[in-house]
């Protein structure tokens, strides 16, 4: 994959080790998905704890750990708590299992293929300041995604909402935010719009 930048394909690599919880929560019982994540993320607490708190180990993780770790995340709470806490928060506020799992697929696939086909071939700017290229990569892995689990309407819309809550410019991690407000939006609209295949 020429013109890729190693460090965001490492990243959404990483990134899609999230299908863990998604298929965790598809296949188990939600409160055992609630304890995993919760042990999860007051592991990765602690370790940012650790790494905040004694320079070798935030420079270890720092120095073997490239291109998980972005550069001005060696001063900062790293992605990964945010994206933890964001799909805990979706799991314990959302009861439709459908569209908790939906938002979860946006997130793994959705928000990876706008990073990465925004990155290499993105050339148009959006409102937003995303590229208009990786929010339409965003909008079509979303759009396949929710194919498997709502009708055909229903999955434009889903994907659209996606394409439209991954190209907001938020201020603090994304990947908190879009699972959390795409499970909102899909729980929404499923109480109005027919959304079973």
């Amino acid at each position: 994959m020429a013109g890729i930048p190693k460090d965001e394909l490492k990243r959404k690599g990483f990134h899609l080790l999230s299908l863990i919880y998604v298929f965790g929560y598809w296949y188990f019982d939600k409160t055992i998905v609630i304890w995993g994540l919760g042990a999860t993320i007051a592991v990765v607490g602690a370790l940012e704890f650790l790494r905040f708190n004694i320079p070798k180990v935030n420079d270890f993780f720092c120095n073997n750990f490239k291109g998980f770790y972005r550069p001005d995340e060696a001063k900062k709470i790293s992605g990964l708590l945010g994206t933890l806490s964001g799909a805990l928060i979706t799991v314990l506020l959302f009861s439709n299992k459908y569209m908790v799992f939906a938002s979860f697929l946006y997130l793994a696939f959705g928000d990876s293929s706008a990073a990465i086909v925004g990155k290499t071939l993105g050339k148009r700017k959006t409102f937003f300041g995303k590229s208009l290229e990786g929010s339409l990569a965003c909008f079509a892995a979303c759009f396949l995604c929710g194919l498997f689990i709502f009708n055909w309407q229903f999955a434009l819309l889903g994907a659209f909402i996606a394409m439209i809550v991954e190209a907001l410019p938020w201020k603090i991690n994304d990947n908190f935010w879009m699972q959390i407000i795409n499970a909102a939006l899909l729980t929404f609209f499923s109480g109005v719009i027919a959304w079973a295949k």
